[in-house]
């Protein structure tokens, strides 16, 4: 089951059309079998948040993922940019009272030769 907070962010990332041909996933993540041309956005609490009665303020890593071997990584690499700016300037969605983004983008690659880029940001949500 996804919390009220996860659905928060997956409206918000839908009312902005950012998950065209990713799968979305929460917490961690897990390759499903037969998806090594499928890309990946992964939700990963990053911890340091608190709550109040009204709101939550969580710290997250937005993950973006590349498929194996993929022969656009700019095109991944751009989505966690649109991602990340959608952020900064569109960020009001539902519950979603604000977004901020504290860290740069960063990249890493895995053996499989998938690509990984990721950020953190700060995300208020009300309750």
């Amino acid at each position: 089951m996804i919390s009220d907070t996860y659905n928060s962010i997956k409206s918000w990332l839908n009312s902005h059309n950012l998950l065209d041909d990713y799968i979305l996933q929460f917490r961690k993540w897990v390759e499903v079998k037969n998806t090594k041309s499928n890309r990946y956005i992964v939700i990963v609490p990053a911890g340091g948040g608190n709550a109040s009665e009204a709101i939550t303020r969580d710290y997250f890593r937005i993950v973006i993922i590349s498929a194996i071997n993929d022969s656009n990584i700019v095109a991944v690499n751009d989505k966690a940019d649109e991602i990340r700016q959608f952020m900064l300037d569109d960020f009001e969605s539902n519950n979603v009272i604000s977004m901020s983004p504290i860290s740069g983008i960063t990249q890493a690659n895995t053996e499989e030769g998938r690509f990984i880029f990721e950020f953190t940001a700060q995300m208020i949500i009300s309750r």
